[in-house]
């Protein structure tokens, strides 16, 4: 992160909606468990703001999809079945590029409140194993699975289901644990190395050829490894972050024609029929009034 960025304290808040679901120490009646969240996005959200979980450690288990996160000064790109640690306190933000459609698990723990409430002699080691882990490494389907009981068992209201729900995520600790040891040489993230591209280019005409010679594959090969990764094609992935580009662009002032030019557009008609197709909105419209907005696309 830059210095002399504004650090956010975020805390999350318990929600329950289709596409997100959190829970918090009331729900889990795990005081060091700070919070718990299960999210599947379907459209590219707000770049995420540098922020802190104070006293926290964070870990993002990345299920489907793709995310670029920053702390420390590196940016870390993260594909399916990827694990992203947090150290506790430390920022980290989406270095300004979205949040990208994917389905994504996270929990937060306070390492300071869990020796003291954790019911296990070997607390302390524990708590050790987890501040030690790996910056990033590998899940697999049995986390996953173990990770999506123990959400919704400490979501239920039945005492017993909720102390399954407790033994199953302190399992999940240990598998995390187990798994950060396993720990092989990375292959190039061609795919992630494209969206880079793509979003440092996102001003240009971008043809796929282009976009697949960055990322030093065949034509075919990427738009098929893209498709599998991401969900979308590459085609579509260059027309909503453009678009998200756009929305910031007529939010700053610029006229409709100016911001088909400056993304390159064919022409400013193309650039309003694919910004209604992506929004619902005209580019005259979403300039009059961009408020309702929440989402980038």
């Amino acid at each position: 992160l830059l210095e002399g960025d504004t650090m956010i304290p975020l805390i999350d808040e318990p929600c329950w909606t289709p596409h997100r679901k959190i829970l918090t120490p009331a729900q889990t009646q795990l005081p060091w468990l700070c919070s718990f969240g299960i999210q599947t996005s379907e459209k590219a959200e707000k770049p995420l703001a540098p922020h802190v979980h104070p006293d926290c450690m964070e870990i993002v288990f990345l299920l489907k999809g793709f995310q670029l996160y920053e702390t420390a000064g590196h940016l870390f790109r993260l594909t399916g079945y990827d694990i992203f640690v947090t150290r506790t306190g430390e920022p980290h933000s989406s270095c300004n590029f979205p949040e990208h459609i994917s389905d994504l698990i996270w929990f937060q723990i306070r390492l300071s409140a869990l020796s003291q409430t954790f019911r296990s002699p070997k607390a302390s080691e524990l708590a050790r194993a987890l501040h030690g882990l790996p910056r990033i490494f590998r899940g697999n389907a049995a986390l996953e699975s173990q990770l999506r009981e123990a959400f919704f068992c400490l979501a239920s209201p039945d005492p017993i289901t909720l102390l399954m729900g407790q033994e199953l995520f302190a399992g999940c600790l240990y598998r995390l644990i187990l798994l950060s040891r396993d720990l092989k040489p990375l292959q190039a993230d061609q795919i992630s190395e494209s969206i880079v591209y793509i979003h440092e280019h996102i001003d240009e005409p971008i043809s796929l050829e282009s976009a697949a010679e960055s990322c030093g594959l065949s034509l075919s090969r990427f738009k098929a490894k893209f498709k599998e990764e991401t969900g979308i094609t590459p085609r579509a992935f260059i027309n909503y972050v453009k678009i998200a580009r756009s929305k910031q662009l007529l939010q700053e002032g610029f006229s409709v024609t100016q911001v088909s030019d400056m993304l390159s557009f064919d022409t400013p008609n193309y650039f309003a029929t694919l910004f209604k197709k992506y929004t619902g909105k005209t580019p005259s419209q979403y300039r009059s009034d961009p408020s309702q907005d929440s989402d980038l696309v």
